[in-house]
């Protein structure tokens, strides 16, 4: 199991194993996927403007392409979870996290 975020300084994604970053990558895959965010660390951050990590993706790493019909998943600051099409999404059954920072899934567990 494996956990994924962007790293906003280094501008790569950080995987992170048993609590400590293994690796910093372009792009990375992930299968059986849970989307984690911490409310209170969300809130936190809002108001002391200072930013954490608090929000990541949770999943076994897999090499794979992305396929076509993969969506756009997204994470702001302002709104709770990340989401796809305004909708909160929890899991997904495979996850792609890009070189240029974009993140997509496909098939969408939403709340």
């Amino acid at each position: 199991m494996a956990d994924v975020y962007w790293h906003r300084g280094r501008r790569l994604w950080s995987v992170r194993e048993g609590g400590r970053v293994v690796a910093h990558v372009e792009a990375i895959g992930l299968r059986d996927v849970v989307l984690r965010a911490s409310e209170k660390a969300r809130i936190r951050c809002m108001r002391t403007g200072v930013k954490d990590v608090h929000a990541w993706a949770a999943g076994s790493v897999m090499k794979a392409l992305r396929p076509a019909g993969a969506v756009r998943l997204l994470y702001r600051l302002a709104e709770p979870g990340f989401r796809v099409d305004g909708a909160v999404v929890i899991a997904a059954a495979a996850a792609w996290f890009e070189a240029d920072g974009t993140a997509w899934i496909e098939g969408v567990g939403v709340v």
